[in-house]
């Protein structure tokens, strides 16, 4: 289910990313603009995880949010270092995550996040 997210978010950036292109051949947003926008997009603050059983997916959502915003922010670093304090706090805040499995102790970092934006 989270892969699933994942690749559902990701394929949202790729049209995004397409979308802001200019008919013109500008080039569309940064990669680095656009994780800015989808850090604005990360709920503040994280939620719970919900029960089992909940329908309640604004966890799942967070999570697949936080993976892909991170990546992006990892790419945007390689080709401007202007964002690599973007990437390494969301890299924190995935790691936090990735070894605790509670997104609210990855809060601080995606604070952190956000005043490079």
């Amino acid at each position: 289910m989270m892969r699933r997210l994942v690749l559902l978010v990701a394929a949202m950036l790729v049209l995004a990313a397409c979308s802001s292109a200019g008919s013109d051949g500008e080039e569309g947003s940064s990669d680095g603009e656009l994780a800015c926008a989808l850090v604005r997009m990360l709920p503040d603050p994280m939620p719970e995880q919900p029960a089992s059983g909940s329908s309640d997916r604004s966890w799942e959502v967070a999570v697949g949010r936080l993976s892909a915003t991170a990546e992006l922010a990892r790419v945007a670093a390689l080709e401007d270092k202007k964002y690599q304090p973007l990437a390494d706090a969301l890299a924190t805040a995935r790691q936090t995550f990735s070894t605790t499995f509670d997104i609210r102790r990855a809060e601080p970092s995606i604070k952190k996040a956000r005043t490079y934006c």
